[in-house]
């Protein structure tokens, strides 16, 4: 059984050998044209300056002036009896609180200057051409036809193999 199938597969092979095959020739090369790519190079860079800015002495914060109206306000708490004990204690929290804020403002005059670096990543972006690959076009049987390839041809022929079948 294996003898005939190997008879068998020699017969098939060797018909179809008789009516295809492939042989090698040369063609005419009329055409060698570069072709490019265009890549992008984005390079990193730092953008280094000096800030300058003023800095108060006081401390931003409403603390300073929370304490000076309770301070007046438990002095004004300690003049005058019944509604007037009241008003003294509330007048003396607002004068308190004003001389804080006052007293913030005078600071706040006395400050100073600050210079501080700062930096900031910025690219800078150049393109550049590289060639990519070559688009070759060659004749051959008064037929054209093209191909790519990385590597450029030399010469004004090319070798090239022909596969002739049935259809």
């Amino acid at each position: 059984m294996k003898l005939n199938i190997m008879i068998l597969t020699s017969m098939l092979l060797a018909s179809q050998s008789a009516v295809s095959g492939s042989y090698s020739d040369t063609a005419k090369i009329t055409s060698v044209d570069k072709i490019y790519r265009t890549h992008a190079i984005r390079e990193p860079y730092q953008d280094c300056y000096i800030k300058e800015y003023y800095q108060a002495d006081d401390d931003g914060s409403m603390a300073n002036e929370i304490v000076g109206g309770l301070f007046g306000g438990l002095i004004g708490n300690q003049f005058g009896g019944g509604d007037g004990k009241d008003a003294l204690t509330v007048a003396g929290a607002l004068l308190g609180a004003s001389l804080a804020r006052d007293d913030e403002l005078k600071k706040s005059k006395t400050g100073r200057v600050i210079s501080k670096e700062i930096c900031e990543t910025k690219y800078r972006t150049e393109s550049i051409e590289r060639l990519s690959h070559y688009r070759v076009e060659y004749e051959y049987d008064d037929r054209s036809f093209t191909y790519t390839t990385k590597n450029k041809p030399y010469g004004s022929t090319l070798k090239i193999k022909v596969n002739v079948s049935p259809r």
